[in-house]
Order: C-alpha cells, then sequence, then structure tokens
C-alpha cells in the first residue's frame, strides 16, 4: 500500500499527527503495536497550553474535548514555604484563560469515537524492517504487509529504538525522581487557580479539574522517597499530601487511584535523517514542571503538519532533506531552549542550598514586580511566543 506518510507509534501524538494531517487530505497509515481502540486505566491529566488548544482546534479536535476542559485562569508559583510568591493572572495578557486542564480518559474517548474508524490503522502490528530509499520509504509490518511513503514520522515515544536503527545520537539521563500523580476532591472551590510549590525533592502541581471541586497532583520527588510514599496506606498518604498540599482548598480526599512514574531526560540531536522525522518524546523527553511535555509535542505536529501540506500543495517531495531541515531548524530552538529550561528550573529549585534559596526569592521578587517580564514569560507558558 502506498500513502504519502507513515506513522510509527499511535499514541496520543501520533494520532493527532494523523488526524491533523488527514484534516488537510494527507493520506496517512498508522502502525501501533497495541491494540487500539486505547483503553486508559491511568489517572492523569494534561495542562494544555492555549497555543496547544489553537492547534487542537485547527485539527478538528477540541470541540470534542471543550465541554470537559476546565480553564486556567491563574497560576501561583510558591518556592517551598517561603511567603515569597509570583501571581500570573491572564488578564496580563487578554480574555483567553492560559490554559486548560482535561483528563487524559477524554481526550482518548474523543480520539476512539471520533476519528480512529477515519484513519488507516496496522494495529496490534509491528515493523520487521524498514529501508529508506533516495526517493520513498519500505516498512514490511510482521504480517508481511508492505507499507510504501515518501516520509515516515516516529511518534513511538522515549522508549523508540529508531535512534538506534538510524544511528541518531542521543542525550540521556535519569532525573533520580518520580512523579506521583492521583486526583482529590477538596472543600473549597479552586476558582481556576493552578498551584506549582517547588520543594528540595521536586516540584509539587495542583491542577484545577472540572467542576471546581477536584483537582490532579503531579507530585515529584526523589525515587527513593516516592518509593515510600507508595506505599503508605491511602490514610497515611494523605497526610503526608496536606503537609505540602496546604489549607487554602480545605479539607482534601483522595479521588483515584496513586501511580507513580519515573522521570529521565532524552534530546536526540538531530531531528531527521533519511526520510525519517522524530516527534514528540521520541525526539525529547523532557522533565514534567510547568507541564510542558505534551505542548512541546503538540508543537512539533503543528510545525511538521504544516510544512508537510504546503510542500504536497506545492509539488516538493514531502520527506527530501530540504523539507525535515526545514521543520528541525523551525522546531530545534523551542525543543532545545524548553528541555533546558526545566532541566535548570527542577536543578534550580530542587536542593536546599541557602545561597541558591537566596537567589530563586530574589528572582522571584524580581518577576512578580515586572509587568513586562510577567507577560513575556505567560505568553511563553500559553505556547505563544
Amino acid at each position: 500500500m502506498n500513502y504519502d506518510v507513515i506513522i510509527s507509534g499511535g499514541g496520543l501524538l501520533g494520532l493527532i499527527t494523523a488526524i491533523g494531517l488527514s484534516h488537510q487530505s494527507i493520506s496517512v497509515a498508522v502502525i501501533e503495536k497495541n491494540t487500539l481502540p486505547r483503553v486508559t486505566d491511568d489517572n492523569r491529566a494534561f495542562a494544555i497550553a492555549q497555543g496547544s488548544k489553537q492547534i487542537l482546534e485547527r485539527f478538528g479536535i477540541w470541540k470534542f474535548i471543550h465541554a470537559d476542559a476546565e480553564p486556567i485562569f491563574d497560576i501561583c508559583i510558591l518556592d517551598g514555604n517561603s511567603p515569597v510568591s509570583v501571581h500570573y493572572n491572564h488578564k496580563t495578557v487578554g480574555s483567553e484563560p492560559m490554559g486548560y486542564v482535561i483528563d487524559n480518559s477524554i481526550i482518548w474517548s474523543a480520539i476512539n469515537k471520533c476519528f480512529l474508524h477515519k484513519l488507516n490503522l496496522y494495529c496490534p502490528c509491528s515493523y520487521k524492517t524498514i529501508s529508506c530509499d533516495s526517493g520513498y520509504v519500505q516498512v514490511i509490518l510482521d504480517d508481511s504487509k508492505k507499507l510504501i511513503s515518501s516520509l515516515l514520522i516516529c511518534a513511538e515515544g522515549k522508549n523508540s529504538k529508531l535512534h538506534e536503527l538510524f544511528s541518531i545520537p542521543k542525550v540521556k539521563f535519569d532525573y533520580k525522581q518520580n512523579s506521583i500523580v492521583c486526583n482529590v476532591t477538596h472543600e473549597l472551590h479552586h476558582e481556576n487557580l493552578a498551584v506549582e510549590r517547588f520543594f528540595p525533592g521536586g516540584p509539587f502541581a495542583i491542577l484545577p479539574m472540572k467542576g471546581g471541586y477536584s483537582s490532579s497532583i503531579v507530585w515529584t520527588e526523589k525515587s527513593e522517597i516516592s518509593q515510600m510514599l507508595m506505599s503508605l496506606s491511602p490514610q497515611e498518604f494523605i497526610v503526608e499530601l496536606e503537609k505540602r498540599f496546604g489549607s487554602y482548598l480545605g479539607t482534601i480526599n483522595l479521588d483515584s487511584k496513586i501511580k507513580s512514574y519515573p522521570l529521565n531526560f532524552a534530546f536526540a540531536k538531530n531531528l531527521y535523517q533519511n526520510r525519517v522525522l522524530l516527534i514528540g518524546d521520541t525526539a525529547h523527553s523532557i522533565h514534567p514542571i510547568a507541564g510542558q511535555g505534551l505542548n512541546l509535542g503538540i508543537r512539533d505536529v503543528d510545525t511538521a503538519v504544516r510544512h508537510i501540506v504546503t510542500a504536497k500543495t506545492t509539488g516538493i517531495d514531502i520527506g527530501s532533506n530540504y523539507l525535515l531541515k526545514k521543520i528541525s531548524r523551525n522546531q530545534f530552538c523551542d525543543n532545545i531552549t524548553m528541555a533546558a529550561a526545566t532541566d535548570g528550573l527542577n536543578r534550580l529549585f530542587s536542593n536546599k542550598i541557602f545561597c541558591l534559596k537566596v537567589l530563586r526569592n530574589f528572582g522571584l521578587m524580581v518577576v512578580e514586580n515586572s509587568h513586562s517580564i510577567k507577560r513575556r514569560f505567560i505568553k511563553h507558558a500559553m505556547g505563544l511566543h
């Protein structure tokens, strides 16, 4: 079978890419090793930046999920129990929310019900061989089917083996931290405020969820401490949670299972090679501080879709080095800036060093008292830079 594009990886970003390309009449095949439709059993919620929301609108996805998305109007950043804080208000840059919090299962439900039947899916299926000629990509599947296209997009995630297959160098290391994720209900309304509090073990984020009286928790801790926390009873876990949560939302109760995910950094030095383009976690797996991982991936998708559609319209080979270099150049700066920023913030705030604490508090005071710096940071967080 011949397609314009083959996408390896039917996760969230792989399918969003397929939807975005199909929306513009680009023929796409998706190869996924697991069964689709995807059944989600985790309790993760994503912070979707305003810029990402606009991309999902253009792809025709947002209309199916907006009713369950909770807007973020304000963000408060605190350094542990220090009285110094930074308050970001969406009105600083306009009337639109800074972003939205949406449950992972809501996004998957919309994709499963509204889009999967429109896509060319090969699942559960893996590839036996991938060969990239000067003029095309040929993929032989494990059932011996042959797929041919001009371009292979790899959206397999951070555990992809395509880096090794195509000798794409990658920088990677372990943060020795875990993200503990759960949902809670609380006595008082969250007022659409997202909170990020920094502790020596890592950032602690509270994301407002639909309805006003529930929030998603993303709690980053050192690996050994997170293992201890995961061994606690629900009642004991709530006690530890309250110590970091504070009392501003009143009494809190667990509203989901507690899950833990190891954190590591991975960054591909090249985003393309021989008609293969890397996007999302395959290209960059960054620290979840500030919740920018998915948003960065969505911007990868948007850049790729826009350039591929333009090239197809004008008759340019969509797998050519010329086009892939252009896509890579447009996205690489965003990728490396966000990777460096999230890594740097984690290192700056996740420690007890007194001099750094003084420096952090001074920095927070400068930002809080500078309208221009605040406005710049808010636009960057909204994905509108």
